[in-house]
C-alpha cells in the first residue's frame, strides 16, 4: 500500500532541483495504481519540499537513516503497518539497512548518477563494498542472485 522511496540518487540526482518529467509520470502511473509513495530522506527540508511538491507526494525529512527512531515515528503517526510498506532506495548502508531493522519489504536500485555524490555518500559506498565482499565470502549463493557485481567494482 506504501511505498518508501529515498531520494537522492533514487528518485533524482543530487544536482537536480525539481522532479523530472518522467519522475512525475512514473509517480503519477504509482498513485494510479493505488499506491502511496513517500520521500524518506536524510537530506533537508528545503531540498526534499521542492521534489514532494513537484510529484504531489508527502515526505520525510531528516531522518537519520539508518536510525528508525523517526521512521518509528512517522509510521505509528500515520498508522502504518510494516508489512503494508516496501522500501526503495540506492544504498545498502543506510535504505535497505534500515527497512531491514524495520522488518520492511526492500528493493536495492542503481544510484541515478553516483558522480553527483557527497563526499559522505562516497564514505558509506566504501561501507557498502566492504559488505558485499562479505557477502559474496559468506553467502556466494544470495551475491550471485542479487547481481551485485557492479557495486562490488564500484560501477555503481
Amino acid at each position: 500500500k506504501v511505498l518508501f522511496f529515498d531520494l537522492d540518487n533514487t528518485l533524482a540526482d543530487y544536482a537536480t532541483k525539481h522532479a523530472p518529467v518522467i519522475l512525475v509520470e512514473t509517480i503519477n502511473l504509482i498513485k494510479e495504481k493505488g499506491l502511496k509513495p513517500i520521500i524518506i530522506s536524510n537530506n533537508h527540508k528545503g531540498r526534499v519540499d521542492l521534489i514532494a511538491k513537484d510529484l504531489d507526494i508527502a515526505y520525510l525529512n531528516d531522518t537519520f537513516k539508518p536510525f528508525t527512531f523517526r521512521i518509528k515515528w512517522y509510521m505509528k503517526k500515520h498508522s502504518y503497518k510494516k508489512e503494508e510498506i516496501a522500501w526503495v532506495g540506492d544504498q545498502l548502508m543506510t535504505d535497505i539497512k534500515i527497512a531491514h531493522k524495520l522488518n520492511i519489504y526492500s528493493i536495492l536500485v542503481d544510484p541515478i548518477r553516483p558522480e553527483t555524490e557527497k563526499w559522505y555518500t562516497r564514505i558509506n559506498r566504501m561501507f557498502e563494498r566492504n559488505k558485499i565482499r562479505s557477502i559474496k565470502k559468506k553467502r556466494l549463493s544470495s551475491y550471485n542472485s542479487l547481481g551485485l557485481e557492479d557495486r562490488l567494482d564500484g560501477r555503481n
